[in-house]
């Protein structure tokens, strides 16, 4: 696994850190939104600021925004904040935010964590 999660209160907090594959994010991906707290948050923060490579295709995120848009049927309010200051994690993420427009949830991209956090809790 090359993700730890941490639930608060409010949202969930997914770091990555070696290669991350499409596997290690549709991994992650599944266990926060079928986890029971789910329904509770109301933001997501994934962390790809120390990680060693992005393996993810545009293909890839594509099913992982499939799944969120899914989500957003039910879930109707939502931020999910990226962390990243790669190019190459910055374009691949741009498509998700691409296919996630057209729902109610609101998606960025932040260069550190503490920029992060100040965007979801506001």
């Amino acid at each position: 696994m090359t993700f730890n999660i941490n639930w608060d209160k409010n949202g969930v907090y997914v770091k990555f850190r070696g290669i991350v594959n499409a596997q290690d994010l549709i991994d992650a991906n599944n266990y926060v939104i079928s986890n029971k707290n789910f329904e509770d948050i109301d933001y997501q923060i994934f962390d790809f600021a120390n990680i060693e490579e992005f393996d993810i295709r545009k293909k890839d995120i594509q099913i992982i925004g499939l799944m969120d848009k899914s989500q957003s049927e039910f879930k109707k309010s939502m931020k999910v904040a990226i962390i990243t200051q790669d190019d190459t994690v910055k374009e691949i993420t741009n498509e998700y935010d691409r296919l996630m427009k057209s729902s109610s949830w609101l998606t960025e991209i932040f260069a550190d964590v503490d920029s992060a956090r100040k965007w979801c809790v506001k």
